[in-house]
């Protein structure tokens, strides 16, 4: 969302639907931080970057290859953050040690001094 802000652009936000109870929690956190913003940035950031206040929830059975590819991402990139913070205990799965390696060139940084942890890299909560 930084660099859509940042680039002066507007995007969406697609999630896998998980069911009755999860998608309406996902739906009502999605709606406070359209409203609300978060500890790090105001509404307008989300409202001036997000196409709709709404989020857009598709089920599993739609086959959505952007959504597959992220569920592939996340967990790669979930053991990487926790294992840097060290909260992960044991090793990373071969393929995942893999797609990190390609991945660490595209964390967000710092602008002037290039720094990951804090800014590519944060874990939530504090």
């Amino acid at each position: 969302m930084r660099l859509l802000n940042h680039l002066n652009r507007q995007g969406d936000v697609l999630a896998e639907s998980r069911g009755g109870k999860e998608d309406k929690l996902l739906k009502n956190a999605y709606r406070h931080i359209w409203t609300h913003g978060t500890q790090y940035h105001k509404a307008e950031f989300f409202q001036r970057t997000l196409t709709s206040k709404e989020i857009k929830l598709k089920k599993k059975s739609d086959n959505i290859a952007g959504l597959q590819l992220a569920d592939i991402l996340a967990r790669a990139v979930r053991d990487d953050i926790l294992a840097e913070f060290g909260r992960k205990i044991g090793s990373m799965a071969t393929f995942d040690s893999r797609l990190i390696s390609i991945i660490q060139t595209k964390y967000n940084r710092h602008l002037y001094d290039e720094r990951v942890r804090g800014y590519g890299k944060v874990l939530f909560p504090k």
